[in-house]
């Protein structure tokens, strides 16, 4: 893989994840700056969260703020390494109600090379949680009775 980072494989994760009930040949999704920046907050927050529901929408704003430089670097070297391409910009959308210029967004897609990186990812993914049901199979010294 050369991926080497959870916000690497998060990003490519959501530029090659589709609705899987259309069947025909399936070359990625575009998702803006904003959007990856989004779907790693939330991750983050689902994953080192000790509460089982959503964190409460200013925790959400305030990990995108922390999150921002390290997205934008991950996307940097993701391009670098030819695994998504810029495609474009679109205004960025602000806040309900309020006009002004908020600036643009990148729109992003990934490469051939991207798409192969994505499935190595999830094969990879794959192997790890069957290692980790094995391993819950085979019973423990520790629980053994009698």
């Amino acid at each position: 893989m050369h991926t080497e980072t959870w916000i690497e494989r998060t990003i490519i994760d959501q530029l090659t994840t589709h609705d899987r009930r259309y069947k025909h040949d399936y070359g990625g999704v575009e998702q803006t700056t904003d959007d990856l920046i989004a779907a790693c907050a939330k991750l983050d927050l689902i994953t080192t969260g000790d509460e089982p529901e959503l964190p409460p929408i200013d925790q959400f704003l305030a990990r995108d703020a922390d999150l921002e430089p390290e997205v934008e670097t991950a996307l940097e070297t993701l391009r670098e390494k030819n695994l998504i391409e810029r495609i474009g910009e679109e205004e960025r959308l602000g806040p309900p109600f309020e006009r002004g210029d908020f600036g643009t967004t990148a729109i992003w897609e990934p490469t051939v090379e991207g798409r192969a990186e994505a499935r190595a990812i999830r094969e990879a993914y794959s192997a790890e949680v069957e290692a980790l049901a094995d391993s819950h199979d085979t019973e423990s010294d520790e629980f053994k009775t009698g």
